[in-house]
């Protein structure tokens, strides 16, 4: 065997990941020169401008409550602290972003590569990156895609024990996003059951408050960083998502089906269920290795993580994109479940490994809606841009125009990159009275109000643009020539 074949068998599984990130990096380059767009274009976008205009902060006061929405500030900490080394644009936000979800592929490969084996590791990488959350996300100026990379490096430096670097990434995992804190507590129980379920070392009040010292580190950060809010804005947490909060038994019922349906079924995964529950099968029912006692612990603890982050997900606002930390430790359970189950079948492990790579790759690039959480968000930005551009070419700056929230948002906002220059329109509405002459509504945001106004015979349409699932039309008032 030559020097090069042996070097192609002992790192081919990392010459796989490098091509799946040049993949993620080609497919996501003509995304970056995209406005922001939903939650991205009027808080978390506008916000990392802000606050470098302002300079980088960790401290609450660093965003206006408007714009931080009582978050933690880390994530706009690094962007705007990216966008003061490489200028400020939506370009170089963006490129941070994807950033970001390269590493969260590395760490994927990573951790199931030290967990388990490469094979677990490269697998996952690639399921992931057929996950229509990740490749819409991944140049996204939102939280997710981060949570999800410090979540998987918490999880991985408590399960390895190293605890300088679990209390690093579980303090930036808490100062990134509350949601955060669901990982910590899913640690402090397992802890728990660990302590009550190990024959090999007994219980011991000392052990027992020393490991929990080292676990609740990242509370204790939190804690000072309400403090900090506290003393700055008055509140704990941000009134508007304390509000959001609906803690009855058919909200929570409701959304615990809805949370089950984005995590194990939407967008093909359920696919991956049956994939489980194959290689579930094929563990218990073909010879081989086992996993060893750790690797049990660690994939228990995912189900457990889970499972808390489902129930405590359903107290409160949810959006798809939200699960995309759930979904990533989802992936690297059933890719090393998939793996133990064939590893000494290889004549089964490849074609079972192709059937599962193909289910999600069927999948991937199909634009579903116009949300954030797949790449049919790229229709509604572009559709939205052509919209406004429109406008622009007409002069209808000054025109009393009605049209939805998004749409509203970017016209008055060139932070947001839908406007060509500085100058906005502030002549808008959200509602149509008489003195209304142009109409702006989109399938964004599509209100039954609005969408009975499209047969309002008093309205005429002037322009069409369509792209893919996504279109806006602009209607003139006949009464107001």
């Amino acid at each position: 065997m030559t020097l090069k074949h042996q070097w192609l068998r002992a790192y081919y599984h990392e010459l796989i990941l490098f091509f799946l990130i040049i993949a993620l990096v080609v497919i996501k380059l003509t995304h970056l020169h995209l406005p922001y767009y939903g939650d991205e274009g009027f808080a978390f976008g506008p916000a990392v401008h802000m606050m470098y205009e302002s300079g980088p902060s960790l401290l609450p006061g660093g965003l206006v409550p408007d714009y931080s929405y009582g978050h933690p500030l880390l994530f706009h900490f690094l962007v705007a602290s990216w966008m003061k080394i490489f200028g400020e644009s939506i370009f170089v936000a963006k490129s941070f972003a994807l950033l970001v979800s390269v590493l969260l592929l590395i760490t994927l490969f990573l951790t199931g590569k030290q967990l388990f084996n490469k094979d677990t590791g490269l697998l996952a990488a690639i399921l992931m990156f057929l996950q229509p959350v990740f490749l819409a996300q991944s140049s996204f100026v939102l939280l997710e895609v981060f949570l999800a990379l410090i979540g998987l490096l918490t999880i991985l430096f408590f399960f390895q024990k190293k605890w300088l670097l679990y209390g690093i990434m579980s303090s930036a995992l808490v100062l990134t996003k509350e949601s955060g804190l669901f990982l910590i507590f899913a640690i402090c129980l397992w802890q728990l059951i660990d302590f009550f379920s190990n024959k090999e070392n007994p219980f011991t009040i000392w052990r027992f408050i020393n490991i929990y010292l080292l676990i609740l580190i990242p509370a204790g950060v939190f804690g000072l960083f309400l403090v900090a809010q506290k003393l700055t804005w008055g509140w704990f947490l941000y009134p508007g998502r304390i509000d959001d909060m609906q803690m009855t038994y058919d909200n929570i019922s409701r959304n615990l089906g809805f949370i089950r349906k984005v995590i194990f079924f939407i967008h093909g995964r359920s696919w991956l269920i049956i994939g489980l529950l194959i290689s579930l099968a094929g563990y218990y029912l073909l010879p081989g290795k086992t996993f060893s006692k750790i690797q049990w612990k660690v994939i228990w603890f995912i189900v457990l993580f889970t499972g808390i982050f489902w129930l405590m997900s359903s107290l409160n606002f949810i959006s798809n994109r939200y699960f995309l930390i759930v979904i990533a430790t989802l992936v690297l359970l059933i890719a090393a479940i998939t793996v133990q189950a064939f590893q000494f079948k290889k004549w089964l492990l490849y074609p079972v490994m192709a059937a599962v790579i193909l289910s999600q790759s069927l999948f991937a690039f199909r634009h579903y809606t116009t949300g954030d959480d797949n790449l049919g968000f790229t229709d509604a930005v572009i559709v939205h841009r052509d919209a406004i551009r429109y406008l622009e070419s007409i002069n209808a700056y000054n025109t009393h125009t009605l049209t939805h929230f998004l749409i509203n948002f970017n016209m008055q906002h060139p932070v947001a990159g839908y406007l060509s220059g500085e100058k906005i329109f502030d002549n808008t509405t959200g509602g149509f009275t008489e003195f209304v002459k142009l109409a702006i509504i989109s399938n964004v945001e599509l209100s039954e109000e609005l969408d009975n106004l499209r047969k309002n015979p008093q309205l005429e349409l002037v322009v069409r643009f369509e792209r893919g699932i996504a279109w806006t039309e602009i209607y003139r008032n006949t009464l107001k020539q």
